[in-house]
């Protein structure tokens, strides 16, 4: 269950990527609170340059072969851990596609 619907959200990055003495991927917040995580988190933290969740969930669709239900629930939670962790910021907005049908 979510705490807030993010379909029409602005998705952008904060913090840097680093790397543990060891390697691991680290997602670094403006606070300097680094976090580990894996590669797959790394590319979708990459992605998250100002899109919106709808265009970034077709992204993912795109390059996955999972449900599509499973994949934006799975999406949606990973969205909100960056959010929690302040390696990403969620701003009012909307799709690239509603924005196309608003000019018609």
């Amino acid at each position: 269950m979510l705490l807030k619907k993010i379909d029409n959200k602005i998705i952008v990055r904060r913090g840097m990527v680093g790397n543990d003495k060891d390697g691991t991927p680290l997602l670094i917040n403006g606070r300097g609170e680094a976090y580990r995580v894996n590669d797959t988190a790394i590319s979708l933290w990459h992605l998250c340059n100002g899109i919106t969740f709808d265009d970034l969930l077709l992204e993912v669709l795109r390059i996955s072969s999972g449900d599509e239900d499973d994949v934006k629930h799975s999406l949606e939670e990973m969205v909100w851990q960056f959010h929690e962790i302040s390696v990403v910021e969620m701003k009012d907005g909307i799709s690239a596609a509603h924005r196309s049908e608003m000019r018609t």
